[in-house]
């Protein structure tokens, strides 16, 4: 069987399709075609899934074989946190993810730069070196929260509950650490904070039907409480109010767009809320904080 291409890379199936010898092919290739664009860095990060963390290491020594300057992301790193080390690098990137899906998948998200996505289709599969080579580790998380609490500025100290469900996926840890460098008096609770390759038995898709826990939770809760879910990328979010009601994406928008007062944001009716300014990635932590002034 072979990978599916997407506009921004592949996806397939663990094991069956999706191999470490499939990969370390896919890497040649899109090592191949950085080198034609006259790229020299690229940074490779991965989600929480099954072997995720050990693939990611075999096509970063693919392209570093290749000689490219490569770096990896260690451990899960959301995909805005990738982001923000594409642009700090000024580097291209391979993200080894499948979003929202099952976890018996895995994909890839190719970028020739910063907000620059590469259609699978448009990435040849190559025979890799034999030999890989060593890259090296960055760590940038600390940089990106201070770069996401500056973004988020003055975020209103109002009282409240935020429950935040980050599904087992890679967006766990993260906002805790922004919420103290804003001094935020809410109480932030998170569940499935930590990294399960099974995404806790449910596909990380933060729907009603995958969020049992945060349902339950936010339906003995009155105002001021807010609920929260990332995928499993964090590169979505979902709203829900007390007493577990969804709030759309459409209204979503609208609160984001009132909070920024004419400050670019796009909506991509899917959850996904980027801010041209802050990343060229979607981020739903900055959607978040910028939230909290609207909805608690």
């Amino acid at each position: 069987m072979e990978l599916r291409p997407t506009q921004e890379g592949f996806l397939g199936e663990l094991a069956r399709d999706f191999t470490f010898a499939t990969l370390a092919r896919l890497s040649a290739g899109f090592g191949e075609r950085l080198k034609e664009e006259g790229v020299e860095r690229v940074v490779v990060g991965h989600d929480a899934r099954f072997l995720a963390r050990e693939m990611a290491e075999e096509a970063a020594g693919v392209l570093s074989a290749l000689g490219l300057e490569t770096f990896l992301l260690p451990g899960p790193s959301p995909l805005p946190l990738f982001g923000f080390a594409l642009e700090r690098q000024e580097a291209a990137g391979l993200y080894l993810t499948a979003g929202r899906r099952p976890a018996r998948f895995q994909g890839v998200k190719l970028r020739l730069g910063p907000g620059k996505p590469l259609p699978g289709e448009a990435v040849p599969f190559l025979t890799p070196p034999e030999a890989r080579r060593r890259f090296a580790p960055l760590e940038v998380k600390k940089a990106y929260m201070e770069h996401l609490a500056q973004s988020a500025g003055e975020v209103p100290k109002k009282k409240g509950v935020v429950y935040l469900d980050a599904m087992g996926g890679a967006g766990g840890g993260v906002l805790p650490g922004v919420w103290r460098l804003l001094g935020l008096e809410a109480e932030l609770r998170e569940l499935h904070p930590l990294p399960h390759p099974l995404f806790y038995g449910v596909d990380p898709d933060p729907k009603p039907e995958h969020l049992k826990t945060l349902q339950v939770l936010l339906k003995a809760q009155e105002p001021p409480t807010l609920g929260l879910a990332l995928d499993g990328d964090a590169c979505r979010l979902r709203v829900y109010l007390p007493g577990g009601e969804p709030l759309g994406d459409e209204a979503t928008l609208g609160h984001l767009k009132e909070v920024l007062g004419g400050k670019a944001v796009e909506g991509d009716g899917e959850g996904g809320f980027r801010f041209p300014w802050h990343l060229k990635e979607p981020d739903p932590f900055l959607a978040a904080l910028l939230l909290l002034g609207a909805l608690l």
